[in-house]
């Protein structure tokens, strides 16, 4: 009799779709289901990537906006509009608030559990709180109007330095996240999290012919062959909707708005389905079987290069 399958309706979380399923088939059930050998990641991790990405790129640019704007303290231009008082405060005010932000969305991110990446979290966020403590004190409204011009400019010198010392610890987000595959596929996934770099000038180029429909996708080993796909590992470009088998799978591709959405079945009748962006992935196995994973070599609004491996 064959077996009844119930389709699994994903969950967003986050901009996520998370795998999971169930089957009526005896031989399939959610216990049978590997799950925790797949790095799909927890709505958790996703959350901790968003929130990291989010404040990586705010410490980035605090370090970029604090260079700029003391040089217009220190050397300001011929043409400048504000009094040089009014611009050195203006400086420590926006430089200490942009502290605060930094330090406030640190703070709001929770723990993972992963070592390498709770390390980069809690000196970030020691080093950021002491920088923004300092520059609270440095940019105190009531003290500094009392002091003279040149005592102004020192203090903005003063916190300009301080801004600079900052280093991201290391690793950096970018080496914690390639180590661990569930950071991997959570940075992928999170909405604030920037897609890894691009292939340079000098890289393969793009798998189809046609620049209009590949863009800028790195070129795929096996190109379009899905038929490659059979004996479960291979290399494809995908830039429209489209069924094929991967060793005991046959999984449903389809890619939009640079997101990669995959529905899966495998031979016992269980059904799932993931979603990923740039640099994400997932896993599906049953118990017995032969796990199956896929991970986004690049994705763009044209397509995706997908790999799959089966061990």
């Amino acid at each position: 009799m064959p077996a009844r399958v119930k389709r699994v309706a994903a969950m967003v979380v986050v901009g996520v779709l998370a795998v999971g399923g169930c089957s009526s088939d005896k031989d399939t059930d959610t216990s049978e289901v590997k799950q925790s050998a797949s790095p799909v990641p927890s709505r958790a991790l996703v959350v901790w990537a968003d929130g990291m990405c989010e404040s990586t790129d705010g410490f980035e640019t605090l370090k970029k906006e604090s260079a700029e704007g003391i040089k217009d303290v220190t050397d300001p231009p011929e043409d400048a509009i504000m009094p040089i008082d009014m611009e050195t405060q203006s400086y420590l005010s926006s430089t200490s608030s942009s502290l605060d932000t930094v330090a406030q969305g640190l703070d709001s991110v929770r723990k993972t559990g992963i070592t390498a990446a709770d390390r980069l979290h809690d000196q970030l966020a020691k080093d950021v709180a002491k920088a923004a403590a300092e520059a609270d004190e440095l940019s105190d409204t009531m003290t500094l109007y009392s002091l003279s011009e040149k005592e102004q400019i020192d203090r903005a010198e003063h916190l300009a330095r301080l801004v600079e010392a900052l280093k991201m610890p290391k690793p950096a987000l970018p080496a914690v996240v390639a180590k661990e595959p569930r950071l991997k596929a959570a940075h992928g996934l999170a909405p604030r999290c920037a897609p890894p770099a691009k292939p340079s000038p000098s890289a393969p180029e793009p798998a189809s012919p046609s620049p209009a429909s590949a863009g800028p996708l790195p070129k795929a080993k096996d190109g379009r062959d899905t038929g490659a796909c059979k004996d479960g590992d291979c290399e494809i470009l995908v830039t429209k909707p489209v069924d094929f088998v991967v060793g005991d799978w046959n999984p449903h591709v389809t890619v939009k708005d640079s997101t990669v959405t995959i529905t899966h079945s495998g031979s016992s009748g269980f059904v799932s389905t993931m979603s990923f962006g740039d640099g994400g992935g997932g896993a599906f196995s049953t118990a017995g079987g032969k796990e199956t994973t896929v991970d986004a070599i690049a994705v763009n609004k044209d397509g995706a290069v997908l790999k799959f491996s089966t061990k």
